[in-house]
């Protein structure tokens, strides 16, 4: 199952996520990812609000369970004004064909 982990909020970006990185990436579950430009140099179509999203990981794992247990090594999870959104990737219908 490949699941999204956004990167958001107000607080710094830039962490060290090494440890994450390592343990996804030794077990084969880091398909990849990386830190997007400042929201203020995006375009928003419709003009609103930049949102704080200023990275993703997209890991491929067993379960909904150990995609968790890969977030909390990100300090994001962890870190003041950060969070980790954990996303299910959809498969297409006809991706059986």
């Amino acid at each position: 199952m490949k699941f999204l982990l956004i990167l958001q909020g107000d607080g710094e970006p830039r962490l060290q996520r090494d440890e994450f990185e390592r343990v996804a990436h030794e077990a084969g579950e880091l398909v990849g990812g990386e830190l997007l430009a400042d929201p203020q140099l995006s375009i928003q179509l419709p003009e609103c609000e930049p949102s704080q999203i200023d990275g993703y990981y997209v890991i491929d794992v067993e379960t909904r369970d150990r995609a968790i247990e890969l977030a909390r090594l990100l300090p994001d999870a962890r870190a003041a004004g950060r969070s980790v959104e954990i996303r299910a990737v959809m498969h297409p219908t006809a991706a059986d064909f």
